[in-house]
């Protein structure tokens, strides 16, 4: 991470523990090349390391960079967000744990920040790096610990999915959505943080009576349970693969929840968006579209 006139500049490469540690001279070379202007509208620039190829960015990111096209390459994502808290360890921290909970790990404690994250100097910048690996990757003999990659959460084993179990759905993921593991109840798991503020996306089979999740959810984000007759009355349609839903929308004072039921067969799925109630508002057409391009696998 780079800081420049208030934008914080994110460099994550994703890749196997080993192939990054036997990149890192490289990764550093390049990081201590980069150079931003004082302005908050100015980009990056770089010097390219020989033999890796830039992309330009759509949407959330600015660029993508490939160090090679091999069967086990490391992908770097170039991305910006504004600082919004003034406490730079607690934004370091919220981004740190944030990546880590994308991986299926634990947070960690204000106290462990400075353990956690190392810095380099570069050219004109401080840089700020974090080296997290997903816990199927620690059982290899790897040095990954001591990487210092920027903010690189390492692709995992093949054996765990991220963003959909593709045996149960699949759809269309808004490009600003990041994929985290699925497991347990989980059949589809993304995130996207906005500003420091972290949104979820889940997709759950689950069970239950309509009034009585809406209401759950309405305690969630501090709001009072409804009647089953007001219930009815926010409830809109929605259609995915061939099935007509419902959906609501839940606004509470601090957080939301947007929310999309659909029954195929014997199962109901739960399509639910949780996080900051702003954040969650200029989100409204992008989780809708998700919804409707969700395809449901089995009976």
């Amino acid at each position: 991470m780079l800081r420049q006139s208030g934008q914080v500049w994110f460099f994550k490469a994703v890749g196997s523990s080993v192939q990054i540690e036997s990149l890192r001279p490289t990764l550093e070379t390049f990081l201590k090349s980069v150079q931003i202007e004082k302005s908050p509208e100015a980009k990056p620039t770089w010097k390219l390391p020989a033999g890796w190829v830039q992309k330009a960015g759509t949407g959330m990111r600015f660029a993508t960079l490939d160090t090679d096209s091999s069967a086990d390459p490391v992908t770097i994502i170039v991305s910006s967000l504004r600082q919004t808290s003034d406490d730079w360890d607690q934004y370091l921290l919220s981004n740190l744990n944030r990546w880590r909970r994308q991986l299926g790990l634990g947070p960690i404690r204000p106290e462990e920040l400075t353990d956690a994250i190392k810095t380099l100097q570069g050219k004109e910048h401080k840089i700020w790096l974090a080296d997290i690996v997903s816990l199927p990757e620690r059982k290899m003999p790897a040095t990954s610990t001591t990487s210092v990659d920027v903010a690189k959460p390492q692709r995992p084993a093949p054996s765990e999915q991220q963003g959909f179990d593709t045996s149960q759905l699949d759809g269309k993921v808004p490009e600003h959505w990041e994929p985290g593991p699925v497991k347990g109840m989980r059949k589809a798991n993304f995130s996207f943080d906005r500003d420091g503020k972290l949104i979820e996306i889940t997709v759950i089979p689950a069970g239950g009576d309509m009034l009585a999740n809406v209401n759950r959810w309405r305690g969630q984000i501090q709001l009072l349970p409804v009647s089953k007759a007001d219930l009815d009355k926010s409830l809109q349609p929605i259609e995915a693969d061939g099935l007509t839903g419902s959906y609501i929308e839940l606004f509470g004072p601090r957080e939301a929840i947007l929310a999309a039921i659909f029954t195929k067969g014997q199962t109901q799925w739960f399509v639910k968006l949780k996080g900051d109630a702003a954040v969650a508002k200029n989100e409204v057409a992008q989780f809708k579209a998700f919804a409707e391009s969700l395809k449901f696998k089995g009976p």
